[in-house]
């Protein structure tokens, strides 16, 4: 008897239906891409006006730039920025460089250094930076920043800042909003940057324009096109997974608001003032009467 319920119990149980069970596919999460996706590049070509005042004279200023950016590893990565432009009938020029540790999913930690030379008008002018980075992401919000010592042939050594909070309002856009300290007084900015959408068949294509407030009576407005190179992706996944900010491409602001406020300008020399001093009156305790030479200062 026990053994026929038995039996029955294993029949019963065969002909149940199978629930089949998938195998284990391992979940890529963000934690676990690298700080650089891959070896990509960008290249922007921008064109804008300046203002200002005292010695400025408002012009036009034309920009054009370039990023390359590559793994070291998993979780560090290099980048190298280049970047040229055309201002005050001047040509200015540029290169940075980037070393970093990355989590795209929550931060960015490294060194950065730059060099920018121009001619302004008291003369060539040469300047150096290097700087700590940093990049901190919350969702739809990314906080970045460079903070260091700049120091140059026409400046004195000090440190700077710049730093940039942006929200992707979508995937594929970027408001931002911006400040800096430096030797040429502190400067506002804020801007919009808009990738056009994969179907287009343009997705590695972005739009870009910024507006700039400086001290000094400084002002400036540009606008320009940004061509992304590498893997297809959305705009906030292109400045966490691929290249950080550009940060040399604002030296030239930083210059033209200085001529703005009379730095890096040649100071006009005054007159030398005719003098005379009546012949034994220098040691005596009156004063001397006053000169009757056309044009001298009393003495």
């Amino acid at each position: 008897m026990v053994l026929t319920a038995a039996s029955a119990a294993s029949a019963a149980d065969l002909s149940r239906p199978l629930v089949p069970v998938s195998p284990a596919v391992p979940v890529v999460t963000q934690q676990a891409l690298d700080a650089v996706s891959g070896l990509n590049g960008k290249i922007e070509g921008a064109g804008g006006y300046e203002w200002g005042d005292k010695t400025f004279r408002d012009h036009a200023f034309g920009r054009l730039a370039g990023s390359v950016a590559m793994p070291l590893g998993h979780s560090f990565g290099v980048q190298l920025d280049v970047a040229g432009e055309t201002a005050r009938g001047e040509f200015g020029g540029a290169v940075g460089g980037h070393l970093f540790w990355r989590n795209p999913s929550f931060a960015l930690l490294g060194v950065y250094a730059d060099g920018y030379t121009t001619k302004a008008p008291k003369g060539d002018f040469n300047l150096g930076r290097v700087a700590a980075e940093g990049e901190l992401y919350l969702d739809r919000v990314s906080l970045s920043a460079i903070a260091g010592v700049e120091y140059g042939n026409m400046i004195k050594t000090r440190g700077f800042i710049d730093a940039v909070a942006s929200l992707y309002a979508t995937d594929d856009l970027r408001v931002y909003a911006g400040w800096r300290n430096d030797f040429a007084g502190n400067q506002g900015r804020g801007g919009v940057e808009y990738q056009l959408p994969a179907s287009t068949g343009w997705g590695n294509v972005a739009l870009f324009a910024e507006g700039r407030v400086g001290e000094h009576g400084y002002a400036a407005g540009l606008g320009g096109v940004k061509v992304y190179f590498g893997q297809q992706k959305s705009l906030m996944r292109r400045h966490r997974e691929d290249d950080p900010d550009t940060w040399s491409t604002q030296a030239g602001g930083a210059v033209a608001q200085a001529i703005s406020g009379g730095q890096l300008v040649k100071k006009k020399k005054k007159p030398d003032e005719p003098t005379c001093t009546p012949p034994g009156d220098a040691d005596r305790g009156t004063p001397p009467p006053c000169c009757t030479d056309k044009g001298a200062r009393a003495c």
